[in-house]
């Protein structure tokens, strides 16, 4: 495949996360992660390698985004600083050791993690798994926040996602207030992302895959995904606000069961 061909496809590729994530109100690592996959199977990246590096590139291009998320909020005052604080440090640990683990584990593993991980997003957006009672009462204990947030920072560096996914529910078991819930996690997000980026492409430091990328980190796809969220993000949220929100998270829960599915099969055969 020649390179005009790739930065073709990445382009499409970036325009389609981009709009995904506006209409499905997601930072973009769920849906960017299988689109990378893809896209960088149809251009011929060593089987051994497709995944880390969609994960790298995914965390990368989240960067963006979640900078100006996380200061959307914060102006907002919608994110709790005492919670960020206690947390991003653990986030970070996680983030480093998940992105190092992932870079000794076989692509076919990952697939199946990604794809498995796509399962459990798809049925947390379908249940409010914060008002379960077992729940809230780990969510509340002392040292919960710390090993949650370590947890969870290896979790979303294994899936490519900056992690709202994961906290936003735990949050709310705590008792915070939705909103406030909503703005913390996605404050996290930066944190994680970039731990996530550099953490890939140190991991990925010595496997040359090609000239244009940083260990696991391809640049080109990085700079397509960025653009295609600031180009066709917007679209995405214009669609979103004329549909209800049972139906968005009905349709987004079956685009997840879907790519999950559709990664599982894959790394099955």
């Amino acid at each position: 495949m020649t390179s005009h061909i790739l930065f073709a496809l990445l382009g499409a590729s970036g325009i389609a996360a981009g709009f995904l994530a506006g209409l499905f109100g997601v930072g973009g690592g769920l849906v960017m992660v299988p689109v990378l996959v893809y896209a960088f199977s149809a251009a011929g990246v060593p089987a051994e390698h497709i995944v880390a590096l969609a994960l790298g590139t995914s965390m990368a291009a989240i960067v963006v985004s979640a900078m100006q998320s996380a200061y959307g909020h914060y102006r907002r005052g919608s994110a709790s600083t005492i919670a960020f604080k206690q947390a991003a440090p653990w986030v970070i640990v996680g983030v480093l050791v998940g992105s190092a683990v992932a870079s000794t584990t076989s692509g076919r593993s990952l697939l199946l993690f990604v794809g498995a991980f796509q399962l459990v997003a798809a049925a947390l957006m379908i249940a409010d798994v914060s008002k379960l009672p077992l729940v809230q009462l780990i969510a509340r204990q002392g040292a919960a926040l710390n090993v949650f947030s370590m947890a969870c920072g290896g979790i979303a560096a294994l899936a490519g996602i900056g992690g709202s996914t994961l906290f936003t529910p735990y949050f709310k078991a705590t008792g915070m207030e939705a909103k406030q819930a909503v703005g913390t996690s996605a404050a996290l997000g930066l944190p994680v992302s970039m731990a996530g980026a550099i953490g890939y492409a140190w991991a990925g430091r010595n496997v040359h895959i090609s000239d244009w990328a940083v260990g696991f980190v391809y640049v080109p796809a990085m700079v397509a995904l960025v653009a295609g969220a600031f180009l066709t993000v917007r679209a995405g949220v214009a669609l979103a606000h004329r549909l209800s929100a049972r139906t968005l998270s009905t349709c987004f829960g079956l685009f997840l069961c879907a790519n999950g599915g559709h990664l599982l099969l894959r790394a099955a055969a």
